[in-house]
């Protein structure tokens, strides 16, 4: 069989026209330049969103606790009778759809004298577990809030689930917020003094 072997120089050539037109051809160009430029954009939107629903994730619960709380700070739950699992009912109905109120959502109420001894605020994880509410669910919520007059802290913690790994990914990636288990915990607390409502 015959080898058929280019000259050397006209090897060279033939690259050399081939690399100068392609330094001119400018098709294509828009493509990769729309890449280059999409990439971040496009990551960027999505942080922002990550962040959004985050932000009306915290801002539900904050609500959610700010709501419920203003009953014992008037006394109403405690006149009514209610007890814990009523009170964490009321947190769940003010903060909304963006808040589940299941295994994933824990209330802690505590009382003192002084402001002082509520101190230090109850955490919300314990061995990388969300801390169990004090008290069951069926004692009275005057139990934990105290009578009238009362300095009052409630803390509400949450397991937040985004629902999707990819925007579980993204937050991970940004969150300045706990992380338990791949999972980003939430937390609204409230203090007041509950009125002299007798």
């Amino acid at each position: 069989m015959r080898r058929i072997s280019l000259p050397l120089p006209r090897v060279r050539a033939k690259l050399a026209r081939f690399f100068r037109e392609f330094r001119h051809d400018s098709e294509g160009t828009t493509v990769i330049e729309f890449a280059l430029v999409s990439i971040p954009f496009v990551v960027m939107i999505l942080a922002m969103m990550t962040v959004g629903i985050h932000f009306l994730t915290s801002h539900s619960l904050q609500r959610g606790v700010l709501d419920a709380a203003r009953q014992l700070r008037t006394g109403e739950a405690q006149k009514a009778g209610l007890d814990l699992d009523d009170f964490r009912e009321l947190v769940c109905n003010a903060a909304g759809s963006f808040i589940s109120c299941d295994k994933h959502l824990v209330i802690h109420i505590k009382s003192n004298a002084k402001f002082a001894g509520l101190a230090p605020a109850t955490s919300c994880l314990t061995n990388g577990k969300l801390t169990p509410s004090a008290g069951n669910g069926t004692d009275a919520v005057s139990s934990r809030s105290g009578e009238e007059s009362t300095a009052v802290q409630v803390t509400a913690c949450y397991e937040w689930e985004m629902g999707s790994v990819f925007w579980q990914t993204i937050w991970d990636l940004i969150s300045p917020t706990p992380i338990l288990q791949g999972k980003t915990v939430l937390s609204a607390t409230t203090a007041f003094r509950s009125e002299p409502y007798r």
